[in-house]
């Protein structure tokens, strides 16, 4: 499977194409679906049971297409180019299947009529086996309807496959047949390759049971009611979701929600499509269901670089607009909204995105149309005339990613400007749309904590969690792990905007429950389990969370112990450096940190407490299960060890030492362990205690339950491995010119020569330098064929620097992490986007392969001479030139995930 790394996949591409809109939402029969919905979701529709007619009864619930009569079984080419045999060379089973040639567009494709078949209202699996013939690159294919209603076609994406010519791929999805119809049919397509040849066998088409219907949960807690008192609890709907207020839909909002956010009714493309020509249709539904059931309503948005039509942006003449056309638009277009909506919505997004620190504009800014026309001063134009049309309005500037600093300072200091202007902007929104990993807990604390000394409002106004890490990933169903993973993020994110609840106003998810999603559609068509509430309205584990934790079993995370020896002396020998700090988290903060390395015979741990109030009781207790066995009582292997703040009892039955820091204090101990070796598996636990007279509170690593006294189930997982590799950067400065000059022959030489990938292939001696700008690296590569024929950079001849500046080793990447690849033709790639301006490179072509010479500046503070930071370097290498990476050799990570998880880097000292 290959990783999505820097670019996005085809997928993605053709998910832009088909996402209107940043919410997707299924629907259930007889509701319309609002006006700027997905036309590429495809999803289990929420219907009741129905009676089913005779003519309904004739049709039949599924078919299949297997070809294995000779014959093409009704398919016909769409485009009138294609050539399509029946082959037995594209038999997935039987004799024959369906070979598909002669495309020329991508929407070329055998397809085939559904019309007698399908029923709206119903749902229907769809399937088929696709392969490519053999040396053909692989690509994605897609199943797809096209259907006709009021004479109009719409293409609805139901699933897209990475299809290989090494073997046959299951594509399927599931279709809800939604809208009556003139004409259906289903076709198979590749978009992004309008010539690819394709195999196709086994067809399937099956109606689906109609579902049991859908009775909220009316016992449990409203979420309303849980938060009250500390800020609103939000979600995002479209029109068609609370247009039947008896709805099932409607019930769940009415319950649990206090805020509501029109996810695209009050965008500019569904409110004045064309200019002069207003329409609130829909927007009018939504607000009134507020009104009518008391609930805060909220706009979203006025001023976006995204869903504005071009209209708004051009004269008559095709041109620009110049300034004055394009502000009298768009004062015009916020009186009439705004002003639609005076004294009924309480709050607005007015701004939405204009931070962009990737399109290297002053100040951070956006290069979005608003600004080339009127740089920084149409945002000041689009408050003035906010707060004109509704002056009881609060006015919010709000965007996503405002946990990375470098954004977030961007989009801090835009705001200081403008209240210094007298700009009236009264409110911060984070969009926070995170993931299952990434950003860390500890980073939205910085979120919010950054904007305090504004004195404005803040809102989370969009949160979902993606349950993936990158963009191949794909389940049919929601695993159990991360549903317990999921759930208890969300209870430690919650914990942190509970601790901020002076700072919020609102809380608000976008979306509000798992069906209604833009995720199941971007950024590729696939299930996704965002939110609080599952498919059927049902509460998940998240809920249970933030309302009742202890109906979440414990989550079982995993550590890792580096392989080094230390001094048990409370003083921080550089090889604590290497380790990654693990905290556990409490209450919305971390009441401590721990790191772990091992070696033969011990298990060693650091524990920074942040506990400023002295008790000689206070403790910290760390648990071993030597087999990790998992059980409910204890066994002759598992042990507890307390470490006292006071030090009590030391070297009994443990070595350890403390020391008073500014924040509380520190324990480094030595635990003694059995059978220690590489690849080895404890079951494992930390636990703080802190007493305060007779009151004590207990933050756990793993078992939030506290019931490690007896029981290991509840423990985590630590595994012992090797250290990483080291190396030294001496310091000097080097010309990027692609020239190996003199002062590389003093930089120590390191070699790529693990595999992450294969077991031989192109490798490169690297050299690093340094100096107070920027670190340099040289890169020699042998490599026998040099390509770049796919048109993924990961997959094209190519060397990927890695850099964790701080040496935090953190799972997912902060602020100052970077991954910068340069290919044989120098040609840069970088993640994040907005590092791009940082790297520096040169390619030359070598009679043994290629080097790259790259210089990358430091992020923020520049490291001094001692540092260590995290550092790895790669080769990615197409060995035969067909479009698909062959080979990965790195110097020292092995995991194959570098490219979005750092603690397994190795380490370069500056010299």
């Amino acid at each position: 499977m290959k990783k999505h790394r820097i670019k996005r996949s085809i997928l993605l591409m053709l998910a832009l194409v088909l996402v209107l809109a940043p919410l997707s939402l299924g629907t259930r029969p007889g509701l319309a679906r609002a006006e700027q919905e997905s036309a590429g979701l495809l999803s289990e529709g929420r219907m009741g049971t129905a009676g089913t007619s005779d003519a309904a009864a004739s049709v039949p619930v599924s078919i299949s297409k297997d070809f294995e009569d000779g014959t093409l079984q009704g398919w016909y080419g769409r485009g009138g180019s294609e050539v399509l045999t029946v082959s037995p060379n594209a038999a997935h089973t039987g004799s024959y299947g369906l070979q598909v040639t002669g495309r020329t567009q991508g929407w070329n494709g055998p397809q085939l009529d559904v019309t007698p078949i399908m029923e709206t209202g119903k749902t229907y699996h769809l399937s088929a086996w696709v392969k490519l013939p053999a040396g053909t690159a692989s690509s994605p294919v897609s199943i797809v309807v096209q259907r006709t209603t009021d004479g109009a076609n719409a293409y609805e994406l139901v699933k897209s496959v990475q299809a290989s010519d090494s073997g046959w791929v299951k594509l399927s999805g599931e279709y809800t047949l939604q809208h009556p119809i003139e004409s259906l049919a289903v076709y198979i397509e590749s978009f992004d390759y309008p010539t690819l040849d394709f195999y196709v066998d086994d067809v399937v088409i099956e109606r689906a049971p109609d579902p049991v219907p859908i009775e909220i949960q009316k016992d449990i807690p409203s979420l309303k009611d849980v938060f009250a008192g500390q800020f609103k609890l939000g979600t995002a709907v479209l029109v068609n979701e609370i247009q039947n207020p008896n709805s099932p839909d409607a019930e769940l909002v009415r319950k649990h929600f206090n805020s509501l956010t029109a996810g695209n009714e009050l965008k500019w493309d569904a409110t004045e499509p064309t200019e002069g020509q207003f329409n609130f249709t829909a927007a009018d539904k939504i607000v009134s269901f507020a009104m009518d059931n008391g609930i805060a309503m909220r706009g979203h948005t006025l001023i976006w670089h995204s869903q504005t039509p071009k209209w708004v942006f051009y004269d008559g003449n095709g041109n620009l607009a110049s300034k004055e056309l394009l502000y009298a638009r768009m004062k015009k277009h916020i009186d009439t909204v705004v002003g639609r909506y005076k004294g009924k919505i309480y709050a607005w997004d007015v701004v939405n995105e204009v931070i962009e620190p990737g399109d290297q504009k002053p100040r951070g800014l956006r290069n979005s149309l608003w600004y080339q026309i009127a740089g920084e001063e149409f945002i000041e134009k689009a408050f003035i005339y906010a707060h004109e049309a509704d002056p009881d309005a609060k006015l919010f500037i709000n965007d996503y990613n405002t946990n990375d600093p470098v954004k977030r300072q961007f989009l801090h200091d835009l705001i200081k400007r403008l209240k210094a202007k007298g700009i009236p902007v009264d409110g911060v929104g984070h969009q926070t749309h995170i993931g299952i990993e990434y950003p860390r807990v500890q980073e939205l604390d910085d979120m919010i904590q950054a904007f305090r000394d504004l004195d404005i409002d803040q809102q989370i106004t969009e949160l979902d969690m993606s349950i993936y890490t990158n963009d191949t990933e794909a389940y049919e169903t929601f695993p159990a792990e991360l549903q317990i993973k999921q759930a208890n993020r969300y209870r430690e994110i919650f914990d942190v905007f509970r601790k901020h609840s002076d700072q919020l106003s609102a809380v608000i998810f976008w979306g509000k429950d798992d069906l209604n999603t833009w995720l199941r559609t971007f950024p590729v068509v696939r299930n996704n389990w965002p939110l609080l509430f599952d498919e059927r309205l049902q509460a998940k584990y998240a809920y249970w969370a933030l309302v009742d934790p202890a109906k979440v079993p414990v989550e079982t995370k995993r550590t890792k112990a580096l392989e080094a020896s230390v001094k048990i002396d409370g003083q921080a020998e550089a090889v604590w450096n290497v380790a990654q700090a693990v905290p556990i988290q409490t209450g919305g903060k971390a009441a401590a940190t721990y790191k772990t390395l091992w070696d033969a015979g011990h298990l060693y741990i650091w524990v920074d407490v942040d506990d400023a109030t002295v008790n000689g009781n206070d403790s910290v207790e760390v648990y071993i299960d030597g087999n990790n066995g998992k059980t409910n009582a204890y066994e002759s292997d598992d042990k507890k060890y307390t470490f006292r703040r006071s030090g009590a009892n030391p070297h009994k039955p443990a070595e350890y030492n403390v020391v008073k820091t500014e924040k509380g204090y520190r324990i480094e101990a030595s635990i003694p362990v059995d059978g220690a070796h590489t690849g080895k598996e404890f079951g494992f636990d930390v636990r703080i205690r802190d007493r305060s007279g007779a009151a004590e509170e207990l933050a756990s690593w793993n078992d939030i339950h506290h019931r490690q006294d007896t029981d290991t189930s509840g423990f985590g997982i630590l595994t012992m491995v090797e250290g990483p590799r080291t190396a030294k950067a001496v310091k000097g400065t080097a010309v990027i010119d692609g020239d190996i000059d003199d002062i590389w022959n003093k930089a120590e030489q390191i070699v790529t020569d693990r595999w992450v990938s294969g077991s031989s292939g192109s490798t490169a001696k690297v050299r690093t330098l340094w100096d107070d700008h920027r670190l340099y690296v040289l890169a020699e590569v042998t490599d026998s064929l040099v390509t770049k024929r796919s048109a993924n950079a990961w997959e094209q001849d190519s060397v990927e620097i890695f850099i964790d500046q701080n040496n935090a080793r953190a799972a997912s990447y902060d602020s100052d992490d970077g991954q910068y690849r340069v290919n044989f033709d120098n040609e840069p790639s970088v993640s994040p986007g907005s590092l791009i301006a940082n790297l520096t490179s040169a390619a030359k072509r070598t009679p043994t392969g290629y080097i790259i010479e790259a210089a990358v500046d430091w992020v923020g503070t520049p490291p001094k001479a001692g540092s260590l930071i995290g550092f790895d370097v790669q080769v990615n290498n197409d060995g035969n030139d067909d479009g698909v990476r062959d080979s990965v050799a790195i110097w020292n990570d092995t995991s194959d995930r570098t490219w979005q998880n750092l603690s397994n880097i190795g380490l370069l000292t500056l010299e």
